[in-house]
């Protein structure tokens, strides 16, 4: 299975049933804690798969795939919100769009200086 357009899909999907779970919330004293820096580094391997998937197809592929990135994370915490014990949050939506960039702005440096 050498196709990254699969691997991205299949990963949004995974986040998606990730997201799923039941939880328990956390008090807004802990809004900034590893939470955050698990989201980053999800949100980049998305940027990564999504820059290595699409970026011979789009004629600013690190622009497209970052928006789409942080749109994808405002989904998920939306669908978070419709799930018991889990609650949406500004915050993650920021470190998933740090995250997604991040990913996909090193996808772009491995695929431009390993040719």
């Amino acid at each position: 299975m050498n196709n990254p357009k699969i691997h991205l899909y299949i990963f949004l999907v995974l986040i998606i049933i990730g997201s799923s779970i039941p939880g328990n919330s956390m008090p807004p004293i802990f809004d900034f804690t590893w939470d955050k820096l698990l989201h980053v580094a999800e949100y980049s391997i998305v940027g990564w798969l999504g820059y290595m998937a699409y970026a011979s197809e789009l004629k600013k592929p690190l622009l497209i795939i970052s928006i789409s990135g942080i749109l994808f994370g405002c989904f998920d915490e939306f669908w978070q919100s419709m799930t018991p014990g889990r609650f949406p949050s500004h915050y993650d939506v920021f470190a998933d769009g740090i995250g997604v960039i991040c990913g996909a702005i090193i996808a772009s440096f491995r695929l431009k200086y390993s040719k």
